[in-house]
């Protein structure tokens, strides 16, 4: 536990009990520090208690989770011991409890967030966090040299995992196009726990990780080859079609895939969001590292052009839903001038940043 943080008068009880109800590596709680779906509001220590005694009788929603914070953990002796010391040539607190958390994944031990035990940060929006004095450099190059990753996606696609909508108790199974360490694939679980899930992952150290969470296997889908029995009710792409040099081939062949009301479920950027705009009309098309000019993109779409491909491909697309960040004013004006040359686009096709679709079979 880090000094700034706060427990719960059941904080430490509630997580030993999570901790004793299955092999769990760490047991964290809800926090007004931490993001995502750890975080809950709480402003003083008194309402820290408050809102404890509100859950003393409610059962916990408790949640698997990749993305766990590293403020405060509850971690059993085992794990501990099996897991070994911290990686002592990295510098940053984050990088260290990463490497860690990679090195339990492997050992076969989950991370469950408990929904009833609370922790307060008292420093959370009251001044800088403590930052170390090292060199994120040398820190990024320890741990490509480890896990041979550029990067840890620990975060789940929550957008993408909404778009499936059946009741908690069923028996779908999923396979995700593109899993990474499979942080999507065990949000869908933590909402569907009878769910089958599969994951085909290009990056064979991210399969190393995901293995452990998912039955996953490397491989390319652009081979048109998918190592798992039968069909399947979802199939994911994240962010992934606008990487594959033919992405409405790799529709076409996933088609099959489907049982016989199976959906696609893809995130795709949107060229024509008025960030991109406002380069085209000044001359520019600069690429990027990361981000909708992602410089490992291959395929460019929008609007209409996602709904044709699906189309072309026997797809019916029953929903898209739109990921948009706020405009600033002066993007806003550039919109409104942009739909006034053309008769065919809406607000929403410079607005949108991603589109979420679900392409039925």
């Amino acid at each position: 536990m880090e000094p700034q943080y706060i427990l719960g008068n059941a904080c430490i009880v509630r997580l030993m009990e999570v901790l004793q109800q299955e092999k769990c590596g760490i047991a964290a709680p809800m926090c007004n520090g931490f993001e995502n779906y750890q975080h809950m509001d709480i402003d003083t220590v008194e309402h820290l208690l408050r809102q404890e005694k509100a859950l003393t009788a409610e059962e916990g929603a408790d949640f698997r989770s990749l993305d766990i914070a590293h403020g405060v953990w509850a971690v059993t002796r085992e794990a501990l011991e099996e897991n070994g010391r911290f990686e002592e040539l990295l510098g940053d607190p984050k990088n260290v409890f990463l490497d860690y958390k990679m090195r339990l994944v492997q050992k076969g031990y989950p991370f469950i967030v408990c929904s009833r035990a609370l922790a307060y940060d008292s420093l959370c929006g009251r001044g800088k966090p403590y930052a170390p004095v090292v060199s994120e450099k040398d820190d990024r190059e320890v741990l490509k040299s480890k896990w041979q990753m550029n990067y840890f996606n620990l975060a789940p696609n929550r957008n993408l995992a909404n778009l499936i909508e059946e009741e908690k108790d069923a028996p779908i199974r999923v396979l995700e196009i593109g899993c990474d360490l499979g942080a999507t694939l065990l949000e869908i679980r933590n909402k569907y726990p009878n769910s089958q899930l599969y994951g085909l992952e290009i990056n064979e150290s991210a399969v190393a990780i995901a293995r452990y969470l998912v039955e996953a296997q490397a491989g390319n889908i652009e081979d048109k080859e998918i190592p798992f029995e039968g069909t399947f009710d979802y199939i994911l792409f994240g962010d992934v079609l606008e990487h594959l040099w033919d992405p409405q081939g790799v529709l076409r062949y996933c088609r099959e895939k489907l049982s016989e009301h199976g959906a696609v479920l893809a995130c795709i950027p949107n060229l024509m969001h008025i960030s991109v705009m406002r380069q085209l009309i000044n001359g520019r098309f600069q690429y990027e590292d990361t981000g909708l000019l992602d410089r490992s993109h291959i395929h460019l779409f929008t609007y209409y052009q996602i709904i044709l491909m699906f189309q072309e491909e026997g797809y019916t697309v029953e929903e898209m839903r739109n990921i948009t960040p706020p405009f600033s004013p002066e993007e806003a004006e550039l919109a409104e001038k942009l739909l006034e040359l053309s008769a065919s686009t809406e607000m929403h096709m410079y607005q949108t940043f991603q589109y979420l679709v679900r392409a039925r079979k």
